[in-house]
């Protein structure tokens, strides 16, 4: 890292004496670079006039966002240096009512078995919250502890793995894309299905960080039994295939990872008190049933890729491609039919029979 004076940096920050200052991002977590940014968090106990857009104090390549008139963060760089100082500014009351946002939310995703876009509307910043769980205080420890009493990592860790692991809606895409021919479309999904999927598997591992920038080092941060597969997953997410003629067996071959990493995901949540259980999520998937809907393949073969987040004895996702390649159903154990039978369509539209 670059030399650098502190009070450079502590200029550009507006600091008062009863301020929380967390450090946090990539120069905290262990994925920093020699170039990475400074980023902080100034806490201050309530609202004042430091952070007004009228008369922050602004510098020559400041800039800064705002929220109405309140600044919520700035960004500069310090003289003759490539390091940046990006500050968010946040109240102990607004953080209080994120915590109080995400319990809601965390507490809704419990409830479904679909993957969830429900964070976009809950007030939950996400990359705060994740800064919360590994952030340093340099000032005031005492108030930034009392803040951490109320931050379950764990629960972070489920919403976040909530609206990452792959969804069959991408994989019934790529089935229909392998079935045109067009293995190239599939690659692509193949793809995007895959790092939902192993984001997922970090989170299921108390991974809080949504950012997919990051994903390979999470990654090497997994236990060293998965290194083989996680080997696997970088070789084909970093440096693709050699041409075209290998796009079929890479789709194939993507397949096989996320299976092995749905499985690692079945068994780390046994052990993760903040998750779903296995036997729980099956409920769920059992209460979107009823006995009066229209049975077919499509029905047959969502389930029986959404099942695999939980239940061992699913058929593989090569098989199940194979299935849809054909337009029928895939051969699996799941008695849907029995799950169904004494339920009535759901009247609302959260997906849940009666």
């Amino acid at each position: 890292m670059d030399d650098f004076d502190e009070e450079a940096v502590l200029s550009k920050i507006h600091l008062v004496d009863s301020d929380i200052l967390m450090l946090s991002g990539s120069l905290v977590d262990g994925s920093g670079t020699p170039s990475s940014d400074f980023d902080f968090s100034v806490i201050a106990q309530s609202k004042d006039g430091r952070f007004h857009r009228d008369t922050f104090p602004r510098e020559g390549h400041m800039r800064y966002y705002t929220s109405g008139d309140r600044v919520k963060a700035s960004f500069d760089y310090l003289p003759d240096s490539l390091l940046g100082v990006d500050v968010e500014y946040w109240t102990v009351q607004e953080i209080a009512d994120m915590l109080a946002s995400h319990a809601r939310l965390y507490a809704h995703m419990r409830g479904r078995a679909r993957k969830s876009s429900g964070f976009a509307a809950s007030a939950v910043d996400f990359r705060l919250l994740s800064r919360l769980t590994y952030g340093v205080a340099l000032t005031n420890a005492a108030g930034f502890e009392r803040i951490r009493a109320g931050l379950r990592p764990g629960e972070i860790a489920y919403t976040a793995f909530r609206t990452a692991v792959g969804s069959y809606p991408d994989f019934r895409d790529l089935a229909g894309m392998w079935a045109q021919g067009d293995y190239e479309s599939a690659l692509i999904t193949a793809r995007k299905l895959g790092v939902d999927t192993f984001r997922g598997l970090t989170h299921a591992y108390g991974n809080t960080n949504r950012n997919p920038k990051y994903l390979g080092r999470f990654l090497s941060r997994l236990p060293e039994s998965l290194s083989g597969l996680t080997t696997r997953f970088r070789r084909l997410n970093a440096f693709g295939v050699a041409s075209a003629d290998d796009a079929p067996h890479a789709v194939l071959e993507w397949l096989d990872i996320i299976d092995q990493a749905f499985a690692e995901i079945r068994r780390v949540r046994d052990g993760a008190e903040a998750f779903v259980g296995r036997q729980e999520f099956l409920d769920l998937l059992k209460s979107e049933l009823h006995r009066t809907m229209i049975w077919n393949a499509e029905i047959s073969n969502e389930y029986c890729f959404r099942a695999r987040e939980a239940e061992d004895d699913v058929p593989s996702l090569r098989d199940l491609l194979a299935a849809m390649e054909k337009r029928a159903a895939a051969e699996h154990r799941l008695p849907l039919r029995q799950w169904a039978a004494d339920r009535t369509a759901p009247t609302g539209e959260n997906n849940k029979s009666a």
